[in-house]
C-alpha cells in the first residue's frame, strides 16, 4: 500500500483539480487564462486571474478548487513544507464548504459534484504528503465515488474519465492486497482500459486533455513503457506550455528514450540556463533531474565516466518527495557500472534501485540485472 502510493499518488490526485469541462457560462474565458498561466508556471499571475475570478463567478463550477490547485503550486515553489500543507489544507476546506453550500441547493449537478470529488482527491494529496496511506486511500476512494456519480448523472463528461481511468489503472498495477480493496471499493483494476480511458481524455477532453498527456507521458516513460506514445504526448504539452519545465524535461528526456539525441543537447543546454530562473524549490528539485538527464545522453553516446559523474550528482542531491526518477538514477548507475566491468558496484546500485519498491520499469529492470550484468 505504501509504496503504491509512494510511486502514484502524485497523478492520482493532483490530476483531479484540473478535470475541468467548461459549456457556455460566465466566467469561462477568465478561468480559462487562470488555469493556463498556472500550466505555464505564472502561479502569481494564475493566482490573481483566478482570485477574481472567484469573486466574480462565486458558483462557477471550476473556480474554486482550481484556485486551490494553483495556491498550493505557487506555495509549492516558495515556501517551507509545513506552510505548504497548512495552506493547503485552510484553502481546501474553504473550498469544499463552498461545494457542499451549492449541492445542497443542486444535488444533482454533475459539474458541481465533479469539483466537489476533485476536492475530495486533493485532500487525498494532503494525507499522502504526510505519509497518512489509510487516509489518503480513503480520501483518495471518496473523490473517486463522488466522480464517479457525476459521470453516472452526465456521460457526456469526457473529462471523468481521466480519474476513474488513473484509479483504474494504478489498481490494476497494484499488489494482490491493493486489488482486493480496490474490487471490494466497486472499483475494476485494469491498466488497459485505465489506458484507454485516459487516451480518450487526451484525444478528445475539453480541458483534461493536458493533464491527461501529462500522465500519460510520464506513465509511457517510466511505468507501461512506450517511448513512442510517450514523446507524442510529451511534445504537445511541452510545446504548448514552454515555461513549464516539469513538462520540459519529461519531453527531453523521452527525446532521448528515442534516440533523438542531437535535439536533446540542445535542449538540455536550455535547460541549464532556465534552471537559474526558477525558485529556489523548484531550483532544488529540477537540478537533479536536469543532472540524470545530462547522464542518459552521456551514457548514450558511451562517456560512462562523465555519465557516472551526473548521476552521482542526481542521486547525492535528489530532493523531491517522489522516487520514480531516483529509481531511474540507481538503475543507470549500475548499468553505467556494469558497462565498466564493476561489477560489484553495478549489483549495489541495482539493490538500492529495488529497495524503492515504487514498482517501475526500473526496478523491474534492476531484478534482472541483478542476476545478469547489462550490456549495451
Amino acid at each position: 500500500m505504501k509504496a503504491f502510493f509512494r510511486a502514484y499518488g502524485i497523478f492520482v490526485f493532483p490530476f483531479l483539480f484540473f478535470s475541468i469541462i467548461f459549456g457556455q457560462r460566465s466566467g469561462d474565458k477568465l478561468i480559462r487564462e487562470g488555469v493556463d498561466a498556472f500550466y505555464n508556471y505564472e502561479y502569481q499571475k494564475s493566482n490573481e486571474i483566478l482570485s477574481k475570478a472567484i469573486q466574480e463567478f462565486p458558483d462557477h463550477p471550476s473556480a474554486q478548487v482550481a484556485w486551490v490547485a494553483s495556491q498550493w503550486r505557487f506555495d509549492e515553489s516558495r515556501l517551507p513544507i509545513k506552510s505548504i500543507y497548512n495552506n493547503f489544507e485552510r484553502n481546501l476546506s474553504r473550498a469544499e464548504s463552498i461545494y457542499d453550500s451549492l449541492l445542497y441547493v443542486y444535488p444533482n449537478h454533475p459539474e458541481y459534484l465533479l469539483y466537489y470529488g476533485s476536492a475530495q482527491g486533493l485532500k487525498a494529496r494532503i494525507h499522502l504528503g504526510q505519509k497518512k496511506w489509510l487516509s489518503t486511500f480513503y480520501a483518495a476512494y471518496n473523490g473517486f465515488v463522488t466522480i464517479q456519480n457525476a459521470h453516472e448523472l452526465d456521460s457526456t463528461l469526457i473529462d471523468a474519465f481521466l480519474p476513474i481511468g488513473i484509479v483504474e489503472y494504478y489498481a490494476g498495477m497494484g499488489n494482490v492486497f491493493v486489488r482486493t480493496a480496490a474490487e471490494l471499493f466497486g472499483i475494476s483494476p485494469s491498466k488497459e482500459e485505465g489506458l484507454r480511458k485516459m487516451e480518450l481524455t487526451a484525444l478528445k477532453g475539453e480541458w483534461a486533455w493536458m493533464e491527461a498527456m501529462s500522465v500519460l507521458s510520464y506513465l509511457y516513460q517510466f511505468f507501461d513503457i512506450n517511448y513512442e506514445r510517450g514523446l507524442k504526448f510529451s511534445k504537445i504539452i511541452a510545446e504548448k506550455y514552454p515555461n513549464n519545465f516539469d513538462f520540459q524535461i519529461h519531453y527531453t528526456q523521452s527525446l532521448l528514450q528515442n534516440n533523438m539525441l542531437k535535439d536533446a543537447r540542445i535542449r538540455l543546454i536550455e535547460h541549464e540556463k532556465k534552471l537559474n530562473y526558477l525558485t529556489k524549490n523548484y531550483k532544488n528539485r529540477y537540478r537533479s533531474y536536469v543532472d540524470f538527464l545530462w547522464a542518459h545522453l552521456n551514457f548514450k553516446i558511451s562517456e560512462y565516466d562523465a555519465s557516472l559523474i551526473y548521476i552521482n550528482k542526481c542521486i547525492d542531491n535528489y530532493s523531491s518527495e517522489l522516487d520514480v526518477w531516483l529509481a531511474n538514477a540507481f538503475l543507470m548507475r549500475g548499468n553505467i557500472y556494469d558497462q565498466k566491468k564493476m561489477r560489484y558496484q553495478a549489483r549495489m546500485s541495482y539493490r538500492k534501485c529495488i529497495s524503492i519498491n515504487n514498482q517501475t520499469h526500473a526496478v523491474s529492470m534492476a531484478k534482472i540485472y541483478l542476476d545478469e550484468p547489462f550490456k549495451k
